[in-house]
């Protein structure tokens, strides 16, 4: 069944029994880390958590920011450590157990020391180690990111990354309804504490499968390194770094645009920091309530990921980034709008839609802009670049303090439609362009 969903017997360069067993492995490992961070999302579960802790709208609207900044901003730093003699494996597990052992630093914390602390000191304290999660994922999913891609071919990842966030959005329906049993019933800070330690235990089960994966031989050179007169390798510098991102910047037009729809987009997503705060605010709800939002925000990614995965295997993935660019305008101006809890719940059936999306298609597309020896510089640049537009989430916050949430809700939606217009007019599908090249 595996073998005719994927057709595996269409496809060279792979050993066909090595691709199958890779492909359940990455199954396995990315539907229950999906799983496991469901008990802790960014979107529903640590921007309430930061409010229950005495954060305001700024605090709030930081979770966002830091995760994202901490995810993407040391990329390009990290890019110099890559390894140049073709082994990728090492240390993607090393750089994940790392990225994984943050969860249940943060546990212990929360039950030591959250309660005793006053907001002044509890909020700063768990910012800080939400960013220092993030950090850690920045090095994990860069390694991560190109040992998928050199272990997937190319016309199989959407289909792949899908069917992991599938699965995994599935399990997190569960997860989302053991969220609100846990932080009904359990004290406080108990319950939140509880939560990241299930987080930690299910991440480290997906860290056993992401063990199992078999590493091809290395047969294209990566960018990263050079030859020396002596005939030996070293690993580029900083500032050769930075002189290679500014000739593709300059040569590659169309990576520089989607640059600028990126950050656009980016902009308009630290908006969903304020989804699940704004409605326990408005409607009187309980706590409990993150968990019913994150089994919305997950219900909508299983219903995405039958869609979306297809689409960039078929269409190209421009068309999902146009997609996730809409979907952050809908969930914008449901948030504005929406005036009982049932029609606000629509607002994480989008916000689903723009974490599936960006699960497919953001980091493929821009793999599909280079060569592969160029794919960990193209990432890095992504991520480096971009990120910094997310300290709008602090913007949002600010605002919010003063001119309060339905207005914030329409500038967002703004930003969400001028990125569409941009992506539409100013990026080109890369499938479309090399077919063109080829006919040429």
């Amino acid at each position: 069944m595996l073998s005719r969903y994927f057709q595996l017997q269409k496809i060279s360069g792979y050993d066909p029994k090595i691709l199958r067993h890779n492909l359940i492995m990455h199954i396995y490992e990315g539907a229950i880390f999906i799983f496991g961070m469901s008990f802790i999302t960014i979107s529903t579960i640590f921007p309430v958590f930061i409010q229950r802790i005495g954060g305001n709208a700024i605090a709030v609207g930081s979770v966002t920011v830091l995760w994202t900044l901490g995810l993407n901003l040391p990329q390009l730093l990290f890019i110099r450590y890559f390894s140049h003699k073709g082994k990728l494996k090492p240390n993607v597990l090393k750089y994940g157990l790392l990225f994984r052992l943050n969860f249940i630093i943060i546990s212990l914390v929360i039950s030591l020391f959250v309660a005793k602390l006053s907001s002044a000191v509890a909020v700063p304290l768990m910012l800080f180690l939400l960013f220092i999660a993030a950090v850690s994922g920045s090095s994990a999913g860069l390694f991560w990111y190109d040992f998928f891609s050199e272990t997937t071919p190319v016309k199989l990842r959407g289909r792949l990354l899908s069917i992991r966030l599938l699965i995994g959005s599935a399990l997190g329906m569960l997860g989302g309804s053991v969220v609100a049993l846990i932080l009904a019933s359990v004290v406080f800070p108990h319950n939140w504490a509880g939560l990241f330690l299930i987080a930690f235990m299910l991440t480290m089960l997906s860290f056993y499968f992401l063990n199992k994966l078999k590493e091809r031989e290395q047969t294209v050179p990566l960018i990263l390194s050079v030859n020396t007169p002596v005939g030996k390798t070293k690993a580029l510098s900083i500032k050769e770094i930075i002189s290679r991102s500014k000739i593709i910047l300059y040569e590659n037009k169309d990576f520089k645009n989607f640059l600028i729809a990126d950050a656009l987009i980016l902009m308009s997503l630290t908006a969903s920091a304020f989804y699940a705060v704004y409605a326990v605010q408005k409607f009187n709800l309980p706590t409990a309530y993150a968990g019913t939002f994150t089994i919305i925000l997950m219900a909508s990614q299983v219903f995405g990921n039958f869609i979306f995965g297809y689409i960039a295997d078929f269409f190209g993935h421009k068309i999902n980034i146009l997609i996730l660019a809409a979907s952050s305008a809908a969930a914008s101006l449901t948030a504005a709008f929406a005036n009982n809890v049932l029609l606000y719940g629509i607002v994480f059936f989008f916000v689903g839609c723009t974490v599936t999306l960006q699960g497919i298609s953001r980091l493929a597309i821009v793999v599909e802009m280079c060569v592969e020896s160029e794919r960990p510089i193209y990432i890095g640049l992504l991520n480096s670049v971009t990120s910094p537009t997310v300290l709008f989430g602090l913007i949002g916050g600010s605002l919010i303090t003063i001119i309060g949430f339905f207005p914030v809700f329409l500038i967002y939606a703004l930003v969400s439609i001028t990125a569409v217009f941009w992506l539409y007019k100013k990026v080109n599908e890369p499938r479309k362009l090399k077919t063109i090249n080829v006919l040429n």
